[in-house]
């Protein structure tokens, strides 16, 4: 199918295929973008189970938000009739390949890898069982390893083919009889070997229990010869103990496949469950320097809604805007502090006070200055005999206008005797006599 086009998709080349279909690397034109495309072989395509079950893929992915799942684009029909979906394209190797490849140098995957890739895919199976969505056919062949820089390790896992899905709240419009076996045997659980009927959530935690198991071990819990016996050791045997085949594992990691592995299936831990101890086991054996996180309940029915930790600044607006930003309380150090700081800054005060030298007491008789409202106190009247003659040593009182006082004092002295001396009185300056007259109302 080199070439042909499918609606705006034109098929590059094929990628892989399998007893339904095949998967093409094609390129959707109008936007130029790469995509994978998954067909339906034509026998497939001519019965109505066959075609539900394509487009349920869809239609279970379309209900899945998880970057360990591959996302679906589009779906529908080709002028020919081919049914397909168009899906991202993954640059990656899938996990059976890594397999291969390791056992042909006699080398396994190291056991922190191991556990980083059953950790996502328990995680993204924890989501899918939350929505009711059973995968019921997990196998390395459905798990691509693609480069991933912020990823734990470098690598996402990506889930791949949810082709035969089942949804347990039976809206994919699907239905799978009791008699009929879904799946790839080598990783079947005991209740899908006796029949679809019993097939839940649990179903792919023994699965994952398998591929855990052959990730740890080399091989698979089981093998055998024919399909029939395989069927048989899925329900009643037990596999070979891992420590016999790698003596070195942890007890506890060695239980928890165990347990992942029980034929009752109540026994079997939850697929979040398995997810948490998985966590658990790869941060110990880190020692506590990369923390997983642990998968997160989903809730069915309610908006999403994110907390943040108490103390975090919920925003970055900042506090341009106004934002208000709550204070760390004063804590009894800072309280001491600023209490000493009050303290030497009152001492500090007292001795700049004390340090500053006393004003000087103004003599008896000094005049001293008086403000422009003031009301001098009255003085006897007497007759203005002027003042002495210029020659005298004495000064007479400066007076500033302006103000109306005296700013320079003064001294008592004995009044000049006109009588011995009639030419005083005619050498006094009459200027001065009249203004303290008109400044200060007096009458002669």
């Amino acid at each position: 199918m080199e070439g042909q086009r499918l609606g705006a998709y034109r098929i590059v080349r094929l990628l892989g295929e399998g007893g339904m279909g095949a998967v093409y690397e094609a390129r959707q034109e109008p936007l130029d973008r790469r995509v994978a495309l998954k067909t339906l072989h034509a026998e497939h395509a001519k019965k109505k189970e066959s075609i539900a079950r394509f487009f349920n893929e869809a239609k279970v992915l379309s209900r899945l938000e998880h970057p360990s799942i591959v996302q679906v684009s589009d779906f529908g029909y080709a002028d020919d009739g081919t049914a397909y979906l168009v899906m991202e394209y993954l640059r990656g190797q899938s996990l059976a390949g890594r397999i291969r490849a390791l056992s042909e140098r006699g080398e396994r995957l190291p056991l922190a890898t191991a556990l980083q890739i059953c950790v996502q895919v328990a995680d993204v199976l924890g989501i899918a069982h939350a929505q009711g969505i059973v995968h019921r056919d997990l196998k390395p062949e459905n798990l691509m390893l693609v480069a991933d820089p912020v990823a734990p390790g470098g690598e996402r896992v990506k889930v791949l083919d949810f082709g035969i899905a089942k949804l347990t709240d039976d809206r994919s419009g699907v239905k799978t009889g009791t008699d009929q076996m879904m799946g790839t045997p080598a990783y079947m659980s005991p209740e899908q070997c006796a029949g679809a009927g019993g097939v839940d959530a649990q179903t792919d935690v023994y699965a994952l229990g398998c591929v855990f198991y052959e990730l740890l071990g080399g091989r698979r819990p089981f093998i055998a010869d024919g399909l029939g016996l395989l069927i048989a050791m899925h329900m009643f045997e037990e596999p070979p103990p891992l420590l016999s085949i790698a003596p070195k594992l942890p007890k506890p990691i060695v239980e928890l496949v165990a347990r992942m592995l029980r034929k009752d299936k109540r026994q079997r831990p939850t697929m979040q469950e398995a997810a948490g101890e998985l966590a658990k086991q790869l941060s110990r054996l880190s020692s506590g320097v990369a923390e997983i996180r642990p998968p997160y309940p989903v809730k069915l029915g309610s908006a999403e809604t994110i907390s943040l930790p108490a103390g975090v600044q919920a925003s970055t607006i900042g506090r341009s805007n106004g934002q208000s930003i709550a204070r760390p309380a004063r804590t009894k150090a800072g309280i001491l502090l600023s209490l000493g700081g009050l303290v030497v800054m009152a001492l500090v005060i007292a001795l700049w006070v004390n340090l500053i030298p006393a004003r000087k007491v103004q003599p008896s008789g000094a005049t001293t200055m008086q403000s422009v409202v003031q009301t001098p106190k009255p003085v006897p009247e007497r007759q203005d005999l002027g003042v002495e003659s210029s020659t005298s040593n004495e000064t007479s009182p400066v007076v500033d206008e302006r103000a109306g006082t005296s700013v320079r004092p003064v001294p008592k002295r004995p009044i000049a005797n006109t009588a011995k001396n009639p030419q005083a009185g005619q050498s006094a300056q009459p200027v001065k006599k009249t203004l303290p007259k008109k400044r200060f109302g007096y009458e002669e």
